[in-house]
């Protein structure tokens, strides 16, 4: 007796294995988070550093460079375009906006590399909508708009 699609059963794992790999790759780039319990972050005023701590539910991450002309007119209207607070981070952690609602933050060049890595980074200035997680209050998360979560998530961005 023969068997039917003698084929059948490995085209079936072929295509569940690239499915599988496709689904791991897209969701874990998809998304990027920033646990302020694992990695330190420091907020500057006036030349004082103290450890931030987050408090509000978003944040509007912006990565900017000092070096870059206008950088501190870049803040200002980043600022006045939404109500939450910014959390400035400069590259070279030389530059300190004094706009009343950005926080410049400090963090080591491990942290940078790291976060400029989760964040995809390839030009500068930019700036992210960071949001707080709903079980664990101090982990923030950004969904990137590409990926397995734009796709779940397009009926509800077609609502907003």
């Amino acid at each position: 007796m023969k068997k039917c699609c003698p084929g059948f059963p490995i085209a079936f794992i072929v295509v569940f294995v690239v499915g599988a790999f496709l689904y791991y790759y897209y969701s874990f780039s998809a998304v990027a988070e920033v646990d302020f319990k694992k990695t330190s972050f420091y907020a500057t005023h006036h030349q004082k550093i103290s450890l931030f701590e987050p408090k509000e539910k978003e944040y509007k991450m912006c990565f900017f460079s000092s070096y870059i002309p206008q950088w501190q007119r870049f803040l200002e209207t980043e600022s006045q375009k939404t109500k939450t607070t910014l959390l400035a981070l400069d590259l070279y952690q030389q530059g300190e906006s004094e706009v009343s609602n950005v926080i410049n933050l400090k963090i080591s060049s491990e942290v940078m590399l790291s976060l400029i890595h989760k964040f995809d980074i390839k030009t500068i200035p930019q700036c992210f909508i960071i949001t707080q997680d709903k079980e664990n209050l101090i982990l923030y998360r950004y969904l990137k708009s590409n990926g397995i979560y734009k796709l779940l998530n397009f009926k509800q961005n077609q609502g907003e």
